[in-house]
């Protein structure tokens, strides 16, 4: 590790590997861990480094029993501070409604006020429950969507998530988070709320094999596509990658802005989930609609950012977004 602190070298995915699980297997001291992740921060991850961490983190879990290759997942790596409320979470129950096969993995809260977990919990089920392997396989099965908590698979040492709180700021595992998916899913997008992260990220994705991906990033500062100003994607397939820009005009929506899309506290955020699935109209939905239409492109049910839009919309006008939240509860609530 002297070669990274001292020379600010990159590691390679080997290295980068075998330093994550000293961490996690705590054989690194505080001080080591913090200099670390300090030094990696400093200078830049790789794509090599991400890959390694992912690799690390995953070697000491359990992949859920269930085929997943053809499911995607909407997240991001958080960290943009904006307030927003549970963007690609909403879309994603869209997404379910228009055919797509959907299991979001997501957390609690770190720099936001309501995670991705918290939100399932306040819509009315349980998020370390939904997250049993038989729980997720029925839920696919009965509406196409399942929930599985971070918290609920991969099991960090206490002492390595105080370190990184104490830290404060963004780190390695940050960046590692969202592509460390319990299901081995073949198809994502993710958010980055820096715009230096997404070669990385996508780079990364590549080695990882995933069959297909977006990386996002929100010039208005966002980890999430939306419809407030100009959304920069990195498309990754077959192990190759391709940039481009978006707004809301290439999904037939109207522009709007950040503030538009402010969110709050769970209890908030589940009423805006609601809301939306229940056919409200305006910026809030648009982007939602948006998110989910890039997701559908993903999957191959559509063509265009337009079409995956009109495909979106039509799950919520149609009922079929807000019934695969009901079937999701009324499943929650029986398991």
């Amino acid at each position: 590790m002297s070669r990274l602190i001292d020379a600010r070298a990159d590691l390679d995915r080997a290295e980068a590997a075998e330093a994550v699980s000293a961490m996690l297997d705590l054989r690194f001291s505080d001080v080591e861990i913090a200099a670390t992740l300090a030094a990696l921060a400093r200078k830049g991850e790789t794509a090599d480094e991400i890959a390694g961490a992912v690799d690390a983190i995953n070697a000491r879990s359990t992949p859920l029993p269930l085929p997943a290759q053809d499911a995607l997942d909407i997240g991001g790596t958080g960290g943009d501070r904006a307030g927003t409320f549970n963007i690609s979470t909403t879309a994603a129950f869209v997404a379910a409604g228009a055919g797509a096969r959907v299991i979001k993995h997501g957390n609690r809260s770190v720099t936001s006020a309501c995670g991705s977990a918290d939100l399932i919990d306040a819509l009315g089920a349980d998020a370390l429950r939904c997250s049993a392997p038989e729980r997720i396989a029925a839920s696919l099965a009965a509406c196409g969507f399942a929930f599985v908590s971070t918290a609920s698979h991969h099991r960090f040492p206490p002492r390595l998530g105080e370190l990184r709180r104490a830290l404060g700021m963004r780190s390695l595992f940050n960046l590692a988070g969202p592509l460390v998916h319990p299901a081995r899913i073949g198809r994502q997008i993710v958010g980055v709320a820096r715009p230096e992260q997404q070669a990385p990220i996508a780079a990364a994705l590549a080695r990882l094999e995933r069959d297909a991906a977006f990386v996002v990033h929100g010039v208005a500062g966002l980890d999430e596509v939306s419809c407030a100003g100009e959304t920069r994607v990195t498309r990754v397939e077959r192990g190759a990658t391709a940039s481009f820009s978006v707004t809301a005009h290439d999904f037939g929506l109207s522009p709007c802005g950040v503030d538009d899309l402010r969110g709050g506290d769970p209890q908030t955020n589940a009423a805006i989930c609601r809301a939306i699935l229940d056919g409200e109209r305006g910026p809030r939905a648009d982007t939602v609609t948006a998110a989910a239409g890039m997701s559908l492109v993903l999957d191959g049910r559509a063509r265009t950012f337009a079409d995956g839009a009109q495909l979106a919309r039509h799950a919520i006008d149609s009922g079929a977004a807000r019934k695969v939240l009901d079937n999701f509860l009324c499943g929650a609530s029986n398991s």
